[in-house]
């Protein structure tokens, strides 16, 4: 196995989801100020046929100013199984990120750690980043970014963007989960020709390293853009360049793809949400893709509408329809929102496959002390290659609240999953809970 690079860049880490369904902590409200914030929760678990107990912890610092914006957040868990097995860590997380902002120029950081169950899913995972795994085991993830941006009040401005990712699989049985490294930097530059007009040019470069006999990696574009503003509610943008890609194999000799790429696309703003609509076409590992769509943002009466309808295809695949599609409505008591999208990513072996994810969500208030939540999510890897088997998990949670005296809630609730590797591989999994839960906060 030859040695896996590191890669050192500036920067902090991207932001990560909590744990232990305990509440995610809301953006500060107030401006100034430092607000912490102490998650308490003591939960007994029947997942199929263990029983275990898991004390979760979670702290969040944040402070917001008119130039800047911090927050630290850390959570995780121990798990105790009653079958005398030994105390583990359960899903840690770890963020922290940090703004500030002039009307010349903007700073941000941001860095995150996560360790989950591999074939763990969630309504706000990035469909492009990989493809579904059911598989055994833990994944953990880090991610770093750092963004600047200079001239921001000035007729020529600038913005630098570094960012990192790593994968790392442990426990596993799928010998095709491979740890990855993904490096990137990007700098753009901006001309401001006249109101209407902005020019610019753009170069980025990107490398993931996966480990042996993983298929490495490298992308480099440089283009130029042009953006223009037909009328005061219209505008449009464009982007011409020239992308080059490198695929390198251990015993075979290096694949270069290589072309033109270009976006075109249009925004109008209407008094009830905007639409908009694009044709790109790019080269990555997979080969070139081109995507044309449309979207239309709608404010409703009580709610927003989100939706979006495109086609796509590529070298190696036919034209395929793409989807996207949210709404978000608030009932008397409660809300009630509904959410598909769809995005291209590709696995460890450079294999292209169609993620789609399609979640619903309801929360009702049942008094003024309790309530109850439901929601259900499904996710979809649909390979462009009959060579790999398509894989699709459902996934239906029931949490029930109800409040106790100085900021206690006791929790129960109900999660089953059913995970499909194929027409005749299908898992099933149920989930039974209850517990105390606790949030406190404090300003300074």
């Amino acid at each position: 196995m030859r040695p896996r690079r590191t890669y050192r860049l500036t920067g902090g880490l991207a932001a990560a989801g909590l744990v232990l369904f305990c509440a995610a902590p809301a953006a500060p409200q107030d401006a100034g100020g430092l607000e912490a914030r102490l998650r308490f929760s003591q939960r007994l678990t029947q997942e199929d046929s263990t029983l275990s107990t898991t004390t979760g912890l979670g702290v969040t610092l944040s402070s917001r100013t008119r130039t800047e914006t911090f927050l630290f957040s850390v959570d995780s868990g121990l798990e105790q199984d009653f079958d005398g097995s030994s105390m583990v860590q359960k899903d840690p997380r770890v963020m922290l990120s940090y703004g500030r902002e002039s009307i010349s120029s903007a700073l941000s950081t941001d860095f995150s750690y996560s360790r989950t169950d591999v074939d763990s899913i969630s309504e706000d995972d990035d469909l492009a980043d990989g493809v579904l795994e059911l598989d055994e085991g833990l994944l953990q993830r880090y991610s770093g970014k750092l963004f600047l941006e200079l001239g921001r009040d000035a007729p020529f401005g600038a913005t630098v963007d570094l960012g990192y990712s790593a994968k790392v699989y442990s426990e596993t049985s799928n010998s095709g989960l491979l740890d990855e490294e993904k490096a990137n930097a990007t700098l753009a530059l901006r001309f401001d020709l006249d109101p209407r007009i902005t020019a610019g040019l753009r170069s980025s470069i990107s490398e993931t390293d996966r480990d042996d006999p993983g298929q490495d990696v490298r992308s480099e574009s440089v283009g130029g853009t042009l953006g223009f503003g037909v009328t005061q509610t219209l505008s449009a943008d464009a982007y011409l360049g020239y992308s080059r890609v490198t695929e390198t194999v251990p015993g075979l000799p290096d694949d270069i793809q290589k072309g033109l790429a270009y976006t075109l696309s249009f925004t109008e703003q209407r008094p009830n949400g905007d639409l908009s609509g694009s044709l790109s076409s790019d080269i990555d590992e997979a080969g070139r893709r081109t995507i044309a769509r449309i979207d239309r943002n709608l404010e409703l009466p009580g709610g927003a509408l989100r939706a979006g309808v495109g086609v796509s295809t590529s070298e190696d695949d036919t034209l395929r329809p793409l989807l996207s599609f949210a709404y978000n409505h608030g009932l008397p008591r409660g809300t009630f929102g509904m959410k598909l999208d769809q995005a291209f990513s590709t696995d460890s072996d450079g294999e292209e496959a169609l993620n789609s994810n399609f979640g619903v969500t309801y929360r009702q208030e049942l008094t003024p002390l309790s309530s109850l939540q439901a929601g259900l999510i499904l996710r979809d890897t649909d390979f462009v290659s009959d060579d790999d088997s398509d894989k699709r998990k459902l996934q239906l949670d029931l949490v029930y609240r109800h409040s106790l005296a100085q900021d206690w809630n006791v929790v129960g609730g109900y999660s089953h999953s059913i995970s499909d590797r194929s027409s005749d591989d299908r898992e099933y999994s149920s989930k039974v809970f209850i517990g105390l839960e606790k949030a406190t906060q404090w300003r300074f």
